[in-house]
């Protein structure tokens, strides 16, 4: 945000430097990044009417010129600008005069021809970058302005201005305005309100009651004030208010359009000004838009609009996007005669919403966004009223209306000095506290505690502490003590819960996965989608009441959204290989009670198994691959009975899911992706390559790790190893198998694992082979081969009974 000095002393007495106003903002939290100086003292240079222009006989790109300048005797002048022509009022640097550059104007020859002076452009008199030609008097300083030839620049122009560069912190909207930073001068060096201030700001509207005005949406637009103005002319802005624009680095367009900037600069409150014959009945109604729906803004783009805009309609058509920009169809333009102000508060998520969603982003859509004083609506309109009048004096208020849904009670809160103690460290009267708080327009009663009416303008101030900041903030934070943080010896202890996420995380990371952050506000279309993998086909979304786009409307119900999006964007930046994971909570809404929080924690890999060896294996990741880092895994955590079931679900490849358990309950789904779901994610993976997802539950891992540790010291006796294959149907699964082996495997046995599954030619029809690796170890003896060879006949016939499968003979 800019501030110009000469505007600030319209707004209070103030005797105190640049330097000096710089130096109270920021010790009050309004950094100042710089001071620039617009303009400077032009010494002779003048007023100067071309009379003549000509070729120069050795120069193509050079003129002579014959300048009046209010001397007598014409100059002569050389001049290399494209611009100049004959009737041009412009700048004439005398002999003698010394620019801001430091150039001194004397006589020169140029290309044979003497100069008597120099013709000036904006770079050159210091006033702007602007070096494209001679500057143009008539057109700088635009209409009402004296330019007779001999008159001093400097009158024209007026003195050098400072201009303070202030960095606004984004609780404080009312920073965004000269007036909201004039306050916090005032209050930091003792000014007061100029007799203009004071009547500007005491403004109460009390227009007619006469203009079409509907707020179909009272909760996105609550205050509309719509006044009219007639016998309008449009035209230039004088010079003053072209050189106020300048240094806040706005382009001058017309007296109209000049105006609303100058009020939306002046007190952060976005106006607009609309053509009233263009506007249809001519009427005003305020509604989001409707499918299909599209307008043209001012910059001369079509946009296509959602129902999350929110819109300036007429009787028949959108005329703006409320609090952003407005259409093309009821721009003010020459030929406007009457004129529509619009002065409003709208709800700053919706214009958010609105500038987010069509990529537009405005000095009003800026303030808006933050919060605008509600307050400040009428003040605003009559300040553009007594602005436009000044520059078009035969403007006349006409038809009017207001609408004011807001509530306009003031919020009060309580301050004690106990607790400013207690934040700040050091004491402070209630009077003191009392003077601080007034010096900043809160409204102040009673002793000890303080009862404070907090000023419309300052959203930011809502809970005790935040009063205690303001009083901090005027005191000086200097006066807060040096003081260590204070500790009593103690140290955090981390909870079971907390100790198996950092387990969690140190364990992934071992097995070279990542961990992603990602967000916990998904599309509602992809929290089903993912809800339905987990066996969940009607998840209980919590929904946000105010989401800002749909693809943020729903709380995730686990943590595959985010990891999905992840890999679906790694892959398009040409990522070889994906390893993520992430520790999160899923979400599940509650009637009556805040939503139920999941501690999860989430992986997906895709890719080749080993994506930087050139050496090495460079077949993809398959479903085995995966499943032996999720074992690895859980190993890890302490899960040592993990029981791989038969699991499908939407969204899986058939035939390649599970659902993983522990001894008393659930711990989580592992598999491969469906190719129909990659498509849904727009996940585009090499041919031949699938995504591999798991998710797992915290709690059963907490509880793995519940107890002492255990640990299996090696027998004293040899074990005894055995590798059986076996033929069972081709619907059997691995899991019917194991349990049949087991039961018929007695006491003695220490281990059992699959390490072969096939389907192919030499198996008979319909059937498969699955080969077992078993280990036996009797605890005080060396088993004999006889006891061994009868637990294998009790197997193979447990195999042959429960599953319909038969030995592999070799």
């Amino acid at each position: 945000m800019k501030l110009p000095i000469s505007w600030l002393k319209d707004w209070i007495t103030l005797d105190a430097s640049a330097e000096a106003v710089a130096h109270a903002l920021t010790r009050r939290g309004f950094y100042v990044e710089g001071i620039e100086t617009h303009g400077c003292r032009l010494p002779g240079v003048v007023v100067g009417r071309v009379l003549e222009v000509a070729r120069h006989p050795q120069a193509d790109r050079l003129s002579l010129t014959r300048v009046d300048d209010g001397g007598g005797a014409p100059l002569a002048i050389v001049c290399g600008a494209p611009n100049v022509r004959p009737g041009m009022l412009v700048p004439v640097a005398r002999i003698g005069a010394e620019l801001p550059g430091g150039l001194r104007i004397e006589a020169r020859r140029v290309r044979g021809e003497v100069s008597h002076g120099m013709l000036c452009s904006a770079r050159e008199l210091g006033l702007s970058d602007d070096h494209a030609g001679i500057l143009d008097l008539a057109a700088h300083l635009g209409p009402g302005e004296d330019l007779v030839p001999g008159r001093a620049v400097d009158a024209l122009l007026g003195p050098p201005d400072e201009v303070l560069e202030v960095e606004i912190p984004f609780n404080r909207p009312d920073g965004l305005g000269v007036v909201g930073l004039a306050r916090e001068v005032r209050a930091a060096l003792g000014g007061r309100w100029t007799p203009d201030a004071e009547r500007r700001l005491a403004h109460r509207w009390q227009g007619r009651a006469d203009f079409d005005l509907d707020i179909e949406d009272r909760e996105g637009c609550p205050r509309y004030l719509a006044q009219v103005l007639e016998r309008v002319t449009v035209g230039p802005s004088p010079a003053w208010a072209r050189r106020r624009l300048e240094a806040m680095g706005q382009r001058s367009i017309s007296n109209v359009v000049d105006a609303t900037n100058l009020v939306l600069f002046e007190f952060g409150q976005p106006i607009h000004a609309f053509d009233l014959d263009r506007l249809a009945g001519p009427a005003i109604r305020v509604r989001r838009a409707r499918d299909g729906e599209s307008i043209t803004t001012l910059d001369g783009r079509e946009r296509a609009l959602s129902d999350e805009v929110l819109l300036i309609c007429d009787r028949d058509r959108p005329v703006a996007v409320a609090g952003v920009m407005g259409g093309a169809n009821s721009e003010v333009g020459e030929g406007t005669t009457r004129l529509l102000l619009e002065a409003a508060w709208f709800e700053p998520r919706r214009i958010r919403r609105s500038s987010r969603f069509l990529g537009l982003a405005t000095e009003a859509a800026k303030r808006f966004e933050r919060g605008v004083d509600p307050e400040v609506t009428p003040i605003a309109a009559a300040r553009f009223v007594e602005l436009l009048r000044a520059m078009c004096p035969d403007a006349t208020p006409g038809a009017a209306r207001e609408r004011n849904h807001l509530d306009g009670r003031r919020r009060t809160v309580t301050l004690r000095t106990a607790r400013f103690r207690r934040v700040a460290g050091y004491d402070v009267s209630a009077d003191e506290a009392r003077r601080a708080l007034e010096a900043m327009e809160f409204v102040v009663t009673g002793g000890d505690p303080l009862q404070v009416g907090v000023p419309s303008w300052r959203p930011d101030v809502a809970i005790e502490d935040d009063l205690v900041e303001e009083v901090a903030r005027a005191l000086d934070y200097d006066r807060i003590p040096e003081a260590p943080p204070e500790t009593h010896g103690a140290h955090a202890v981390r909870t079971p819960l907390e100790r198996t996420v950092a387990r969690a995380r140190a364990a992934m990371r071992a097995r070279g996965l990542a961990e992603a952050w990602c967000t916990t506000l998904v599309a509602e279309a992809e929290a089903r989608s993912t809800a339905a993998l987990l066996g969940d086909a009607a998840p209980a979304l919590v929904r946000l009441s105010n989401a800002m786009s749909r693809e943020a409307e729903v709380l995730r119900p686990n943590l595959a959204p985010g990891l999905l999006r992840a890999v679906a964007h790694n892959l398009r930046q040409g990522s070889p290989a994906v390893r993520l994971f992430e520790v999160g909570a899923g979400f599940a809404a509650r009637p009556g009670e805040l939503p139920a929080e999941t501690p999860q924690i989430a992986a997906v890999v895709t890719g080749p198994r080993f994506a930087h060896a050139h050496d090495a294996d460079q077949r993809p990741v398959d479903f085995a691959d995966a499943k032996g880092l999720w074992e690895a895994f859980l190993e890890e955590m302490g899960v040592d009975d993990a029981e791989w079931r038969t699991y499908s679900a939407p969204g899986w490849k058939p035939g390649a899911s599970a659902e993983v358990a522990g001894r008393a309950s659930r711990i989580g789904w592992a598999g491969t992706l469906s190719q129909p779901l990659l498509r849904e994610w727009d996940i585009e993976v090499p041919a031949g390559h699938e995504v591999h997802l798991f998710v797992a539950l915290i709690e059963p891992l907490v509880r793995s790790r519940e107890g002492p540790a255990r640990v299996a010291l090696p027998g004293r006796f040899p074990p005894v190893r055995r590798d059986l294959a076996f033929f069972v149907p081709a619907n059997a699964s691995h899991r019917e198998v194991e349990q049949a082996l087991v039961g018929a495997a007695g006491e003695w046995l220490r281990a059992i694992e699959v390490f072969d599954v096939y389907a192919g030619p030499g198996t008979p029809e319909g059937m498969k082979s699955l080969a077992y690796a078993l280990q036996w170890q009797h605890p005080e003896r060396t088993l004999a081969e006889s006891e061994v060879q009868s637990i294998q006949d009790r197997m193979v016939a447990a195999v042959a009974e429960r599953c319909g499968g038969r030995l592999r003979e070799r």
